[in-house]
């Protein structure tokens, strides 16, 4: 979804798109995303690609993810962005299944991100209404 203006933004070779989404549906990189983004009229938060760079991300390329989980937790997260359901069912699923089982990432990192990007993306909204 975008306002007035989309970006363009490429991937090296070699990089795998798919991989870069599933890494980005997490707390601890939505907790960055309103850290490093800024916030406009209505409520609006933009990221501009200089920003995106900024923004934490899990790094999978090191790792072995295997394929059906990868395929799994990529139609999980879409079918939840499709129906517009709560985006914090994906999260947990991903915090919990990359971040904490496969990645070693302590539950209470996770706990106090997921505070952190509710707590300025609630503050972003209450500013946004008026």
């Amino acid at each position: 979804v975008s306002t007035d203006t989309m970006h363009r933004m490429k991937f090296h070779d070699g990089i795998d798109p798919e991989s870069i989404l599933l890494s980005y549906y997490n707390s601890v990189s939505f907790a960055f995303t309103e850290i490093c983004g800024r916030s406009y009229g209505g409520g609006v938060l933009e990221i501009l690609p200089g920003e995106m760079g900024n923004i934490m991300l899990p790094r999978l390329d090191n790792i072995e993810i295997e394929q059906k989980l990868k395929r799994r937790l990529l139609n999980y997260i879409d079918k939840i962005v499709r129906d517009k359901s709560n985006i914090e069912l994906a999260l947990d699923v991903v915090d919990q299944e990359l971040l904490i089982d496969i990645l070693g990432t302590d539950p209470s990192l996770c706990k106090q991100c997921r505070e952190i990007w509710k707590t300025l993306q609630r503050r972003r909204l209450k500013r946004g209404y008026n």
